[in-house]
C-alpha cells in the first residue's frame, strides 16, 4: 500500500528516515535557541492548559508537554520545499497552504495526554482531509520517551455529525471520557486498534488533523523535541490549534 493510499485508509502514515541529517541538526537547534528564548521571558508567568491559556508564543498542551510555534523561515526553510510536500500536495491539492510549524517537547515526568483531534469534522459524510500535520523525530525516540500514540483509522469514527453522541469540543480540547471506545460506543463498529513505534531520527510521522492521537508519557530522564509542519486545503481557515490573545513579550492583549 503506498503512502497516499496508507493514509486514506488509516488516517496515518509513518516514513522512517524521511529527513537527511543537516534538516535534523538544524531544526534541533533552532528549535533549543528558541526554547530558552521563550521559557526565559516565560519566566513565573502563569499559563494554563490549552491554546486559549497559553500565548502566542508557547502554549502547554499537557502538564510539562510544550509546543512553540516557530516559521518556516525560522527553521531555514521553505514549507513547500521539504521532502513530505509532494504527499501533502497530493492528498490536500497543489494550492494546499501552510497552517503552523513549530516545536513540541515534553519534559521528563510528563504524563499521557488525553485522546483528542486537531480539527473537527465540517459535515456527516466522510470527505477527504482538509488538513494534514508531520512530525518529524529530532533525535531518536525509545517507547520510553513517548512517541505519538494512533487510534488507527479513528479518522472516520471521530465524526461528530454522523455520531450525535460525540461532542465536538470534548474530541478537540482533550476531555478525560475520550477515549477509542467512545468512538464506538453503541455502534457495531470495532475499537480502533492503537498504534505507537518508537522513531528513529528523521523519521515522520503524517496523519490526518482528524484522527484521535495522544503523546504518551515521557518516562525517560530527557526531553523528547518534535518537530511539525501542519497544512490545510486551500480555503479551510478553522483554528483551533493557537487560540491566545496575549504575548509575553508585550504584555498587552492581542487584537481579536
Amino acid at each position: 500500500m503506498n503512502s497516499t493510499a496508507k493514509l486514506a485508509a488509516d488516517g496515518f502514515v509513518c516514513l522512517p528516515d524521511y529527513c537527511d541529517d543537516t534538516f535534523v541538526t538544524n531544526a534541533l537547534d533552532v528549535s533549543r535557541r528558541r526554547i530558552r528564548e521563550v521559557m526565559a521571558a516565560l519566566g513565573d508567568k502563569e499559563i494554563g492548559i490549552g491554546s486559549a491559556a497559553g500565548y502566542d508564543e508557547i502554549v502547554q498542551r499537557s502538564p510539562l508537554r510544550w509546543d512553540l510555534p516557530i516559521s518556516p523561515a525560522e527553521f531555514g526553510t521553505c514549507a513547500t520545499q521539504l521532502p513530505w510536500w509532494p504527499l501533502v500536495a497530493m492528498v490536500l491539492g497543489d494550492d494546499a497552504e501552510h497552517s503552523f510549524s513549530g516545536i513540541v517537547f515534553s519534559d521528563p515526568g510528563s504524563s499521557a495526554q488525553c485522546w483528542h483531534i486537531d480539527s473537527p469534522h465540517i459535515d456527516a459524510a466522510h470527505q477527504k482531509p482538509h488538513a494534514l500535520n508531520v512530525l518529524i523525530a529530532l533525535h531518536d525516540i525509545p517507547l520510553a520517551m513517548g512517541p505519538t500514540e494512533i487510534a488507527v483509522a479513528s479518522h472516520v469514527l471521530t465524526n461528530h455529525h454522523r455520531n450525535r453522541t460525540l461532542v465536538q469540543d470534548e474530541l478537540v480540547y482533550q476531555h478525560q471520557g475520550t477515549s477509542p471506545e467512545l468512538l464506538v460506543k453503541g455502534t457495531r463498529d470495532r475499537v480502533p486498534e492503537c498504534w505507537a513505534s518508537a522513531l528513529t531520527a528523521g523519521s515522520c510521522l503524517v496523519f490526518d488533523d482528524r484522527i484521535l492521537h495522544r503523546g504518551l508519557a515521557n518516562n525517560s530522564s530527557q526531553r523528547r523535541y518534535v518537530a511539525y509542519f501542519s497544512y490545510r486545503r486551500k480555503a479551510y481557515l478553522e483554528n483551533t490549534h493557537f487560540e491566545s490573545q496575549r504575548s509575553l513579550f508585550d504584555g498587552r492583549m492581542q487584537a481579536e
